[in-house]
C-alpha cells in the first residue's frame, strides 16, 4: 500500500492550480488580442459599416444612461412584435464589445427604419464608463441593463461577451452569435431576419 504524504499532494495542487490559472490568463489575453486584430481588416475607427468613417462626436460625454426597463425576456420580446430585433450584450469591460459596438451602430442607421436594436448593458461595472463608450460609439438605440446576467442567461444561452440574437418580427430567435461579431456577419444576420418576418 502506498502512502502519499500530504505536503506532497498539497505542492501538486497548487501547482496544479498555477499552471491552469496560467493557461487561462493565455487564452482570455489571446481572445483579447484577437478581437482587436481581427475585422474586416481595416481600422475600426475608419471602416464602419460600408467602409464610411463614423460620425464624428464632439461635446462631452454624458455619465448615466437613460436605461429602458423590460420586466423579462417576454416583455421584452413582445414589446419589439411585428420587427425584427437585434439585441446585444455589451459592457464597457468588455474589450471585444467595444470592437463591434461601432459597426452595430452603423447597422442600425442603415437598417432602423426596418428593424428595431436594443443594447443590454450586461453586469456593467461602471454606468458612467458604459455612458462614454455608447456615446464614443455612436449609439443611439434602446439601453436596458442586466445587472444580474438572468437576461443574457434566459436568451441568449451561454455566458459569452459580447453576445449578440437576431429575432425575427414573429419574436422568434433565429440565431445567437457568441463573441465578437463582424460587420459582414451582422449584415448577413440583420438581412435574414428582415427576409423572415
Amino acid at each position: 500500500m502506498t502512502t502519499t504524504n500530504p505536503e506532497t499532494t498539497q505542492r501538486r495542487k497548487g501547482a496544479q492550480l498555477a499552471i491552469a490559472t496560467a493557461i487561462s490568463a493565455l487564452i482570455i489575453g489571446s481572445a483579447v488580442l484577437l478581437a482587436f486584430l481581427v475585422g474586416d481588416g481595416g481600422d475600426p475607427a475608419t471602416t464602419a459599416a460600408g467602409g464610411d468613417p463614423p460620425t464624428v462626436v464632439t461635446g462631452e460625454a454624458p455619465t448615466t444612461v437613460d436605461y429602458v426597463n423590460y420586466a423579462d425576456p417576454e416583455t421584452l420580446l413582445a414589446g419589439h412584435a411585428g420587427r425584427p430585433l437585434v439585441i446585444n450584450f455589451f459592457a464597457s469591460w468588455c474589450a471585444p464589445c467595444r470592437a463591434e459596438l461601432p459597426d452595430l451602430a452603423a447597422a442600425h442607421a442603415i437598417y432602423g427604419d426596418r428593424v428595431d436594436f436594443v443594447g443590454v448593458d450586461f453586469q456593467e461595472i461602471s454606468e458612467k464608463g458604459a455612458a462614454e463608450l455608447l456615446w464614443e460609439t455612436g449609439i443611439t438605440y434602446r439601453i436596458m441593463e442586466d445587472p444580474r446576467g438572468l437576461l443574457l442567461q434566459e436568451l441568449g444561452g451561454l455566458p459569452t461577451m459580447p453576445t449578440t440574437i437576431f429575432v425575427t418580427a414573429d419574436s422568434e430567435i433565429v440565431d445567437r452569435h457568441h463573441g465578437l461579431i463582424l460587420e459582414s456577419q451582422l449584415t448577413d444576420r440583420i438581412e435574414e431576419i428582415i427576409a423572415a418576418s
